[in-house]
């Protein structure tokens, strides 16, 4: 038996079998929100609602939602690119995938909250901690704030990845 080699891949792609792939444009659109989580998460989800995105919401969370008591309905976020409000209830409703992006100062209220109702409603939840600017510590906290409310948890030291994650996710 021969051992998997870091080529292996690269092998497997022969022009016969690339043949098989299909070569045209993803025609179902995923429903994506991707929703900062304090504001030094604010700017970078700002920054990604100006560039161009296959439908995705760019939200941005106005309070810390599960620190003062209120649900879904009554959560309010604001929507990145137009400035408008929005409830969190009404930015889920017809989501299959939603992006929380936290700094250091992530409240873990807010993730608790936007995690429960993702798992309530069956949608996918992922978690983008931006640590570039953060002290470990810092980290830690906001990963163990994240860690049970999204199902992927990415620590990314440069806030310059989020638009390439979230393209190659298809947002």
């Amino acid at each position: 038996m021969r051992p998997t080699l870091l080529n292996s891949c690269a092998r497997a792609a022969t022009a016969a079998e690339a043949s098989f792939r299909i070569d045209y444009p993803q025609t179902a659109l995923r429903s994506s929100r991707v929703i900062a989580l304090d504001k030094g998460a604010a700017g970078v989800v700002r920054e990604l609602a100006r560039l161009r995105w296959q439908g995705g919401h760019f939200l941005v969370l106005e309070q810390a939602a599960g620190d003062s008591g209120h649900g879904p309905a009554q959560t309010r976020l604001t929507d990145a690119a137009l400035g408008t409000g929005v409830s969190l209830s009404a930015e889920l409703d017809g989501a299959d995938v939603a992006f929380m992006i936290a700094s250091a100062a992530a409240s873990a209220g807010a993730a608790s909250l936007i995690g429960d109702e993702c798992a309530i409603r069956g949608i996918m939840s992922a978690g983008l901690v931006l640590a570039e600017s953060a002290g470990p510590d810092s980290v830690r906290d906001v990963i163990a704030a994240l860690r049970p409310n999204a199902m992927v948890l990415v620590v990314l030291s440069d806030s310059g990845d989020v638009p390439e994650i979230l393209a190659a996710l298809r947002v």
